[in-house]
């Protein structure tokens, strides 16, 4: 979903740009990425958070997201590139992605945490927050061109690093049993045979 919507928003804003030469229309796109990035990684999440109480704060934080990004739509220059839903909604899945990192190293597990292919998207999306939280702070504070390149060219390393842990996750090699904290006794030993008045005779 994530692949088709990045897809989608990437080719509509390329044609905007090259055939109607609109920045009121190409800004609105933008915005509208920036909700559906959110909405899509934040119900990501939510499926693979355990604790409930988190689960709940995921689905309100969307839709108190989904409010303020539309108010500030409308309070906002529509002609002008406005950053201030994309600065919230980095924070937000900075935190939540944080937890989530948590939540795993609490849980015992059978296999490394490393092997888990959700892992490798968890840090494949946190590289891009933390990385794009600092560009869209800094960018609308400076007017020089060299320095909003660099950002830029930060903005573009930062990119593609992600693009390519989420095609690595995919060979993670992902141990697909359960893990339990259960004692398992193999079925073959006698144990109820033991005693300790009458041996079992070897």
């Amino acid at each position: 979903m994530y692949t088709c919507l990045l897809f989608f928003f990437s080719i509509t804003s390329f044609l905007i740009l090259k055939f109607v030469d609109s920045g009121t229309l190409y800004y609105l796109v933008l915005r509208l990425y920036s909700i559906m990035e959110f909405s899509v990684i934040s119900f990501f999440l939510y499926y693979v958070i355990k604790l409930p109480l988190v689960r709940i704060l995921i689905l309100i934080v969307i839709a108190l997201f989904l409010i303020f990004a539309s108010v500030d739509y409308m309070l906002a220059e529509k002609s002008q590139f406005n950053n201030h839903s994309n600065l919230v909604s980095s924070l937000v899945l900075i935190i939540f992605i944080i937890y989530y990192f948590y939540e795993k190293m609490k849980i015992v597990v059978m296999y490394p945490l490393y092997q888990s292919i959700i892992f490798w998207i968890c840090v494949a999306f946190f590289l891009l927050f933390t990385g794009t939280f600092f560009f869209f702070l800094l960018v609308s504070y400076s007017k020089d061109p060299e320095f909003k390149n660099q950002l830029t060219y930060i903005y573009s390393f930062v990119t593609i690093t992600k693009n390519i842990l989420l095609c690595l996750s995919l060979f993670a090699t992902e141990n697909k049993e359960q893990p339990s904290d259960e004692l398992h006794i193999p079925n073959h030993m006698d144990l109820d045979e033991f005693s300790l008045t009458n041996l079992k005779k070897s």
